[in-house]
């Protein structure tokens, strides 16, 4: 590998420069941490960084190293004679991967080595598995969904433009309300398309405090939102047990209402949809239950982004995000969602399970 070494004792340096170079590493080298972070230019593939340098410290050669794309995860690891706890938790925050104390022996250089590689290896095997998946994804029948409306949106502008002078005022208001339906149609794909990888880069971040909300009122309401845009209030059966859970009321109201929007959807009107929140063990259980189509054991298991069963059966508007937010939602929150279907080819039931709030324990 490439390896940097910023160390700013040059004996110190050149003896591991040697013990490096005798294993069969190429080396870089830095007297001072200004210097380090300018062989980054390099890219290194291992960096051994003192901390306590002239200049620029090791911390601040590690928070310019995280602002940098091309080297950000590279494995970082400090070379301290100073090991109290306070440096050692500063640099564990900037993302150090490890500490070696002064003095150090060559078995103690080759197994950080060896251990951080080892991890680097497995993340990268992970990622390029990530990669195939998402490559099946895009290679899936959906990418016409995000250019079907702007197609129309697209197409009514140049009849506009062609024959803005002759349209009867009738027509005119007919062509502008597709447009206005191509666009809305296209803002919501943006917005989810938006939610669903933020929610995917919040999964990636440290937990932390995630807000909390009052899921009772949040499943009536949200519930009975969904049923006013698709005019199937007729149909809903709601009822909702007070009750806080741990995750931001925003998270919530878009993951309640994508689940019965989706029931909604795939049902027929006049067909009952029922939304039930309950108090279960210190867990809030929301059971949407409708009577449509249904899906299969193995449908339900798969359902993800990009993904939608029996197309050539039925027409599908969207990406198949709906129910993929939602399951994000319910496990950053530390909860899950499960779909099972209540017949062959009939009904299913979505149940999203979530945590209470700390100090809210369930009955």
């Amino acid at each position: 590998m490439k390896i940097l070494i910023i160390e700013d004792q040059e004996d110190i340096r050149a003896t591991l420069r040697d013990l490096l170079e005798i294993n069969g590493h190429e080396v870089l080298e830095a007297a001072d941490g200004v210097q380090g972070v300018e062989q980054m230019a390099q890219k290194p593939d291992f960096i051994f960084c003192d901390l306590a340098m002239p200049k620029l410290d090791g911390h601040g050669v590690l928070a310019a190293v995280k602002q940098m794309p091309e080297v950000r995860d590279v494995p970082f690891v400090f070379l301290t004679a100073r090991a109290e706890r306070h440096d050692q938790r500063e640099g564990m925050a900037l993302g150090a991967d490890d500490y070696i104390t002064k003095p150090f022996s060559e078995r103690d250089i080759l197994d950080a080595i060896a251990a951080r590689t080892q991890r680097q290896h497995r993340l990268h095997d992970r990622i390029q598995e990530l990669a195939r998946h998402h490559q099946r994804q895009v290679n899936a029948q959906w990418s016409h969904e995000l250019l079907t409306p702007l197609n129309a949106v697209m197409g009514m502008v140049g009849m506009l433009e062609a024959e803005a002078e002759t349209i009867p005022p009738g027509e005119l208001k007919e062509m502008l309300a597709i447009i206005r339906s191509g666009a809305e149609r296209q803002e919501k794909l943006a917005r989810k398309l938006i939610l669903y990888f933020r929610l995917e880069q919040m999964s990636l971040s440290p937990a932390s405090d995630r807000g909390s909300s009052e899921a009772g009122r949040v499943t009536m309401e949200e519930a009975a939102q969904a049923a006013r845009d698709r005019n199937r209030e007729a149909d809903l059966t709601a009822s909702a047990e007070p009750g806080q859970v741990a995750i931001a009321e925003e998270l919530l109201r878009t993951a309640l209402y994508e689940i019965v929007d989706n029931a909604l959807c795939f049902s027929k009107p006049g067909q009952p949809v029922r939304v039930m929140g309950t108090v279960r063990a210190a867990h809030y259980r929301i059971d949407v239950i409708d009577q449509g189509p249904g899906m299969t054991a193995e449908q339900c298991a798969n359902v993800g982004a990009f993904t939608q069963f029996d197309r050539q059966k039925r027409e599908q508007q969207g990406l198949g995000l709906g129910l993929a937010i939602a399951r994000s939602t319910a496990k950053l929150a530390g909860g899950h969602l499960h779909l099972m279907p209540l017949a062959v080819d009939r009904g299913l039931t979505v149940t999203f399970d979530l945590p209470c709030a700390a100090g809210v324990p369930g009955p």
